[in-house]
């Protein structure tokens, strides 16, 4: 009987831990916003700051 119990037992710890995982909109939102517009961002200000984009 006890071996039933403490099954019972993991399979809510992992359930738990996967709920804690997941991801939520806004921060999935935070993610990509860092990741693929901060680059760009970033990139732009360089090539401003060489003088990339002024006429010869």
């Amino acid at each position: 009987m006890p071996s039933k119990k403490s099954k019972k037992k993991l399979t809510s710890k992992k359930i738990e831990v996967n709920k804690e995982n997941q991801a939520t909109p806004k921060t999935a939102k935070i993610v990509l916003f860092v990741f693929g517009v901060g680059p760009l961002i970033l990139m732009s200000l360089f090539l401003f700051s060489n003088g990339f984009f002024n006429s010869p």
